[in-house]
């Protein structure tokens, strides 16, 4: 009788220990899950925030390059297509030796790119601003590439799907930036 009763209560002594066992392995797997959930969440975050100012900086050197090298190309015409982070809706030009029109269309748009364009006239043209390219919503480093010539005084497009398309003129010591056909 002694050993039999001794394996019973053995035996319910082990189960009552898996349970709490059981519980702290739940618990535990609990956590873990949620730290994974939220460290996974912060690094994709992050990785696609850092994407985002690769291809904005992409976009910023491209503009910058294509439109300084047609400059020097007399007469050569393209029509290049410009890719943005997706966020951007609109991208504005302003020809900073234009003379400057404060009942402007774009001094309703864009007030940042007013006072630029105000202050780039009284202080001498486009050698005195440093930025002549304009996004909605605003952009975290400043554009400025190299002397433009527009229809009017300044010249906006809709970046659509994260992209739009210019077409880009080199009179010789500017580049004519228009709409694309």
């Amino acid at each position: 009788m002694g050993k039999m009763t001794i394996a019973r209560e053995n035996i319910f002594r082990d189960k009552k220990g898996q349970g709490i066992g059981q519980v702290f392995v739940f618990i535990v797997a609990g956590l873990t899950f949620a730290f994974v959930m939220i460290f996974g969440y912060k690094a994709i975050a992050d990785f696609l925030e850092k994407g985002e100012t690769v291809e904005f900086l992409q976009f910023k050197n491209e503009i910058e390059s294509d439109i300084k090298q047609i400059a020097s190309e007399y007469g050569a015409v393209r029509q290049t297509t410009f890719y943005l982070p997706a966020r951007y809706e609109e991208v504005c030009f302003i020809d900073l030796d234009a003379e400057y029109d404060s009942s402007s269309e774009l001094c309703q748009k864009n007030i940042i790119a007013c006072d630029v364009w105000e202050t780039a006239f009284e202080e001498g043209g486009y050698t005195a601003a440093d930025e002549n390219v304009f996004l909605e919503p605003t952009a975290p480093v400043s554009i400025k590439v190299y002397n433009i010539e527009l229809d009017e005084d300044y010249f906006c497009a809709t970046v659509s799907g994260g992209q739009f398309t210019l077409r880009l003129e080199g009179l010789g010591s500017k580049t004519y930036l228009s709409e694309a056909s």
